[in-house]
C-alpha cells in the first residue's frame, strides 16, 4: 500500500470514529495532522479506468456479435445466459487470485447482463400486459442479493439505478401513466421515497458498527442515493410545484407553493451542510454546497434574469460563476498547502 493510500485509509477511519463519537473534534484534528494528503491518487484513477474499460469492452463485443451474427430472441437469451455465467465465474476467479476491482467490474457487467436477459425473456414470454416494471422489480431483488452476497459496492450502485427506474415505472403503471399517483407528481413521490432510503441508510450505517460490519461502506450508497433523489425532486418542485390537483390540468404553481418548496429545499441543504461539517462527512457537504449553488442560480434565471434582459442577465450570471470558481479554487489551494506544510 502506498503512503498516500495508507493516509487516506487512516483519514477515513478517523472520520468514521468522529461520526461514531469515539473521538472528540480536537482529538480528530490532532490525529489527522499526522497523515497528510497530497499528490494524485493514481489508484482511484485506475479503478475508474477499469470500470470504463470493462463496460467499453462489453459494448464492443455486443456490437461485434450484432454485426456478424443473426440473433433471434431465443438465441440472444442463450447468449446472455452464457455471458452471465462467464462474467460471474471470471469475477470469482480473479477474486481468488487476490484482485480487488477487476472482479467487481466483471460482476457489475454480469448485473447489467442480468437486466438485459430479464427483458429478453419478458419479450419472449410476454402476455401483453405491458407491465415492464415487474421485470425491474425481479432484477432489483436479485441485484440486492448479489450485492450483499458478493460484497460488491458497484452492484449496489447499479441497484439504486434500477430502483429509480422501477419506482418511476411502477407508480406510473399503477396510475395508468397519468401525471399523479395518490395526488403526487413524480418529483413529490420520489421525495417520499428518498426520505425512506436515507432513513434506511442511517440505520444501515449504525448497523455497520456491529453485525453489518462486513458490508462497511454500503450505507454511503444508500444515503447518497436518497439524498440525490431528494435533491432532484426538490429542484423540480421548486420550479413547478406539484403541478395541480389529481384530476385537473397542469397549472402554473402559485408563489406560496413555490416559496414553500424553495424554503424546504434550502433548509434541507443547510441541515445537510451542518451535519456534514459536524461529522466531517465530505459527501454531505458536497451535496449541500452543490445544490445550494444550483438553487441560487435556478432562482436567478427564473425570477431575476428575465427582467434584466438576455445580455445583462447572462453577463451577471457568468461573472458570478467565474468569481465563485476562483474563490473555491483559492480555498482548495490553501487547504492543500496547509496539508503539505511541515508539522
Amino acid at each position: 500500500m502506498s503512503p498516500l493510500s495508507r493516509n487516506r485509509l487512516v483519514r477515513a477511519e478517523l472520520d468514521e470514529w468522529l461520526r461514531e463519537g469515539a473521538v472528540t473534534p480536537q482529538q480528530h484534528t490532532h490525529l489527522a495532522e499526522r497523515y497528510v494528503l497530497k499528490n494524485w491518487d493514481w489508484h482511484s484513477l485506475g479503478r475508474w479506468f477499469s470500470i470504463f474499460g470493462g463496460i467499453s469492452v462489453a459494448a464492443g463485443l455486443y456490437q461485434l456479435l450484432h454485426d456478424v451474427m443473426h440473433f433471434t430472441l431465443v438465441h440472444l437469451a442463450v447468449a446472455l445466459t452464457v455471458a452471465l455465467a462467464l462474467l460471474f465465474a471470471g469475477g470469482d476467479t480473479l477474486k481468488k487470485r487476490g484482485y480487488r476491482w477487476p472482479p467487481r467490474v466483471l460482476e457489475l457487467l454480469g448485473g447489467i447482463d442480468l437486466i438485459g436477459l430479464s427483458f429478453v425473456l419478458g419479450i419472449i414470454f410476454s402476455t401483453g400486459s405491458g407491465n415492464w416494471p415487474a421485470l425491474l422489480l425481479i432484477d432489483l431483488v436479485l441485484l440486492l442479493v448479489l450485492s450483499y452476497a458478493l460484497n460488491n459496492i458497484l452492484l449496489m450502485v447499479l441497484s439504486t439505478v434500477v430502483f429509480f427506474t422501477w419506482f418511476g415505472g411502477c407508480t406510473g403503471y399503477d396510475a395508468g401513466w397519468e401525471a399523479y399517483w395518490f395526488g403526487m407528481n413524480y418529483p413529490l413521490r420520489f421525495l417520499g421515497a428518498a426520505v425512506a432510503i436515507v432513513g434506511a441508510g442511517v440505520l444501515h450505517f449504525r448497523a455497520e458498527q456491529r453485525w453489518l460490519a462486513v458490508w462497511s461502506g454500503f450505507a454511503k450508497v444508500w444515503i447518497a442515493c436518497g439524498i440525490f433523489f431528494a435533491e432532484m425532486a426538490l429542484w423540480l418542485l421548486s420550479i413547478f410545484g406539484n403541478f395541480g390537483a389529481m384530476d385537473g390540468p397542469w397549472h402554473e404553481a402559485g408563489g406560496m407553493e413555490l416559496l414553500l418548496f424553495n424554503a424546504l429545499w434550502l433548509l434541507g441543504n443547510l441541515a445537510l451542510l451542518a451535519t456534514g461539517v459536524r461529522l466531517r462527512f465530505a459527501m454531505l457537504r458536497g451535496y449541500a454546497v452543490t445544490f445550494i449553488v444550483i438553487q441560487v442560480y435556478t432562482l436567478y434565471f427564473t425570477q431575476i434574469q428575465p427582467a434584466l434582459g438576455f445580455l445583462l442577465g447572462n453577463t451577471l450570471a457568468g461573472g458570478s460563476a467565474l468569481v465563485l470558481v476562483v474563490w473555491l479554487e483559492s480555498r482548495r489551494r490553501r487547504s492543500r498547502s496547509d496539508d503539505i506544510a511541515p508539522q
